[in-house]
């Protein structure tokens, strides 16, 4: 067994090469990698979150986290990629997991709406694991470069999909993709704003009004009747 390092810890594959040849074990395995580097990325940080850290939590083996993601940097871009995956358009219909955005049967109020964004996607360990990547990548120039494709790729998939789940104000439609772009950009930032705040009811007030000055500008689609409508 070779030497541990802080990065690489003393841990051999017993079963790496039965793995590569079983592909529900290896869904799984690369499950636990996913998870284990969200929960690190979400409980310490970007700076934390390295390989020796992230397969003590997954559970597996050295050989089997390396041969999935061989850096840490190629483990922060899948985990990013895997990040964006329920929102940016459909797995399958019906898939509950690839509807993350589409507006509640129970009420069309964009504030609702907002609430739900920020409830059941921002502020989430996902979310803020996903915040972790963002903000390593305004200096690591090497990770900026590999994730912008898929950022740039996500982008005008959201896009696309909003536009079959809201509508602007009349006499705005070309403006829906930058209303939203506004309402992203502002959930993102409450990330931000939540050590300042004393009282975290602040965060949900602020959601309140944002939704408030938001909902003049557009609205969710009726779900009545449409067959048509691309799942998100």
């Amino acid at each position: 067994m070779r030497r541990g390092t802080k990065d690489q810890p003393n841990v051999t594959s017993d079963d790496d090469q039965l793995m590569r040849g079983n592909p529900a074990r290896v869904a799984r395995t690369r499950g636990k990698i996913f998870d284990a580097v969200i929960t690190t990325l979400d409980r310490v940080g970007y700076s934390e979150c390295s390989i020796n850290r992230v397969q003590t939590l997954a559970g597996v083996s050295r050989g089997a986290l390396t041969h999935h993601f061989p850096s840490k940097e190629e483990m922060m871009v899948k985990t990013l990629e895997h990040l964006l995956a329920p929102v940016r358009g459909p797995s399958r219909p019906g898939d509950q997991e690839a509807n993350l955005l589409r507006p509640s049967e129970a009420s069309d109020d964009l504030q609702d709406q907002l609430h739900a964004l920020w409830s059941r996607v921002i502020n989430t360990r996902e979310g803020r694991a996903l915040m972790e990547i963002l903000v390593a990548a305004r200096t690591d120039k090497d990770l900026s470069q590999r994730i912008s494709p898929s950022l740039h790729a996500y982008n005008d998939d959201f896009n696309r999909n909003i536009a079959n789940l809201y509508q602007a104000a009349e006499g705005h439609e070309d403006e829906l993709a930058l209303l939203w772009s506004i309402c992203r950009s502002f959930m993102r930032g409450l990330h931000t704003q939540v050590p300042y705040e004393r009282d975290p009811k602040i965060i949900t007030k602020m959601v309140e009004l944002f939704g408030h000055i938001m909902a003049p500008h557009m609205s969710a689609r009726s779900l009545q009747g449409e067959t048509d409508e691309e799942p998100i």
